[in-house]
């Protein structure tokens, strides 16, 4: 019977033996695909939800290790652009919302939720009380949040040469302990933390907060490269294993308009950072990996396998689902309104 201690290292080995081969992002996408792979014709795996809090502590630990205080003198000029991109996703959205209601069997609502650019979690998680079919709504944030993640970073890494790697794969024995140890610090402390004040984003914001902290105290600690690659085959793998057969199913039912809206978004994910690379002095992949709704700690996680900036992908991510959660409620009662006048 396959464990989920089993399911785990062979997922993470695969990710391992990706990255080996210089595939980029190796280990998020060897153990995206190996997760989804054994979860759709093997077994359906359950993980804690509590692993992905530790694994999204992890990698926001690791970030704020790599980050310096300079890099966020350039982030107040990116204010404007993000605002006007942030605007774009939002109404994009709700087109997206209305052409998978015209063309699709779903109820009003659940076509808004599933085509709301926010935190999946959270999204989710409210659909239900207001009317949606939540099943559908968990299985399209599903699969869009699982295509995403695989098709980003190898889009970005294919064409983005001369930055993989993850640093210095191994140090001493007495460095690594002391650095395994400071990072430790601050994934208990960020659970804490995240526990007791609660909001979108909270663990990988605190825990990128923290890691700088203890790096701007102890410049003298490094974390070798492998932590930050384990982390992320641990991610691919919790985010592979959601993608069952149920999620298909979900999918199949609601037709082939399911896949044409994704393209959509995507093709929507695409232009955005064009227009954000065009107001900002950013690079088109920096945008791309920035702007696209994707999930924050897989975009910084990928950025910092291509060493890109994650803490300003992280940052622009987070930005991102904290305006549009505080949004929402706002956005809900307006589209429901709607729906009740049979708009």
């Amino acid at each position: 019977m396959l464990s989920k201690g089993v399911f785990l290292a062979v997922t993470v080995a695969v990710g391992a033996l990706f990255a080996a081969f210089q595939m980029p992002a190796g280990w998020l996408l060897g153990s995206l695909l190996s997760g989804m792979v054994c979860t759709l014709w093997i077994k359906k795996i359950m993980l804690p939800d509590r692993l992905f809090k530790w694994t999204l502590a992890a990698i926001g630990g690791n970030i704020g290790f790599m980050l310096r205080p300079e890099q966020f003198l350039q982030y107040h000029s990116l204010l404007g652009p993000f605002v006007v991109t942030l605007v774009l996703t939002l109404c994009g959205g709700i087109l997206l919302g209305k052409f998978l209601k015209r063309f699709s069997n779903v109820n009003h609502n659940t076509a808004f939720f599933c085509c709301m650019p926010g935190g999946a979690s959270e999204v989710i998680a409210l659909s239900k009380d207001y009317g949606a079919d939540q099943r559908i709504v968990a299985a399209f944030h599903t699969t869009r949040i699982t295509f995403f993640v695989f098709v980003i970073p190898l889009f970005v890494g294919l064409n983005v040469t001369g930055r993989t790697g993850l640093g210095t794969m191994f140090l001493p024995l007495d460095e690594t302990l002391l650095a395994l140890g400071a990072l430790m610090a601050v994934v208990v402390l960020t659970i804490f933390l995240s526990k007791h004040v609660t909001f979108p984003g909270a663990s990988l914001f605190f825990a990128i907060g923290l890691g700088f902290l203890v790096h701007t105290l102890f410049p003298q600690i490094i974390l070798p490269g492998y932590v930050q690659g384990v982390a992320q085959g641990v991610m691919g793998a919790v985010i592979g294993a959601r993608f069952d057969r149920e999620t298909f199913g979900e999918l199949k039912r609601m037709g082939f308009i399911s896949a044409i809206t994704l393209l959509l978004y995507f093709i929507m994910s695409l232009g955005l950072a064009g227009l954000f690379t065009w107001m900002t002095p950013l690079e088109w992949y920096m945008s791309l990996l920035s702007i696209v709704p994707a999930g924050a700690a897989e975009m910084a996680s990928t950025a910092t396998a291509l060493q890109m900036e994650p803490a300003m992908v992280a940052t622009l991510q987070m930005a991102r689902v904290l305006a549009l959660f505080l949004c929402l409620p706002f956005l809900i009662k307006w589209f429901s309104k709607q729906d009740n006048n049979g708009v």
